[in-house]
């Protein structure tokens, strides 16, 4: 009987296993890094606006927009090549491609300068969204902002259920050296700036389920009631061979 409780006791909810920012030390302990900006990376949309007050120019812009470019998110997209460069209207091949936004909005700028030395380009990244698999939710979910933390992503998808693994938490990445899986315990506080404190577009977050998962027990209240349960039982076992 000493057993099963011990059992049951290892198998309950409680703050220890479900709660964030925690300072336990035998939880993992992060380093904290400054935050890096996405960089474009083949196969990533952009869609593009010139604001100009020259009408010639604008004209040009607004009628190469056209259906075959339909971006990801509905707006007129235009896909960065493998190696790395995109055509936009007049402006073919620019290297982008490895840069910023911003870097990448530098270099489509000074191009339409040549046109209107006092216009100025807006570039916008089309599939800025992230994606949530396993315990946390499922869904494709747009990133609102530009630094989007985990907690963020995760609230936004619903949170991770009760039986999530907190523990091992994964974020499968993008990065233009290859396909990355970055796995972290969520619920150190040492997370916060750590390197796997922010979600990218593209990021995959998946949350498996804990291994104890089938017994475990949600709640105080849930395990009196087996508890209760479990001491009638023995007594009527105990009756029954009197």
């Amino acid at each position: 009987m000493a057993i099963f409780v011990a059992f049951l006791l290892s198998s309950c909810v409680n703050n220890y296993t479900t709660a964030y920012l925690q300072t336990r030390t035998n939880l993992p302990q992060y380093h904290k890094e400054s935050y890096k900006w996405y960089v474009l990376q083949p196969n990533d949309e952009i869609s593009l606006r010139v604001l100009t007050i020259k009408d010639d120019v604008s004209a040009l812009f607004a009628e190469n927009g056209s259906s075959s470019n339909i971006g990801t998110n509905g707006t007129t997209g235009y896909r960065i090549y493998p190696d790395s460069t995109v055509d936009l209207p007049f402006m073919s091949h620019l290297k982008i491609g490895g840069l910023t936004l911003a870097a990448a909005t530098q270099v489509v700028e000074n191009k339409v300068k040549t046109l209107d030395p006092k216009a100025k380009v807006i570039l916008a990244l089309s599939n800025d969204f992230y994606y949530v698999l396993g315990e946390a939710g499922r869904g494709k979910f747009p990133i609102y902002k530009d630094k989007l933390t985990i907690f963020e992503a995760l609230a936004a998808s619903g949170d991770i259920q009760s039986n999530g693994d907190r523990g091992k938490v994964r974020i499968i990445r993008q990065t233009p050296k290859g396909v990355v899986i970055k796995e972290f315990d969520i619920r150190t506080r040492s997370i916060i700036d750590s390197p796997f404190y922010y979600v990218y577009p593209n990021d995959i977050i998946y949350v498996s389920t804990t291994p104890s998962s089938f017994f475990q027990i949600d709640s105080f209240s849930a395990f009196i009631g087996i508890i209760t349960t479990s001491i009638s039982f023995l007594l009527l076992v105990l009756n029954t061979k009197r």
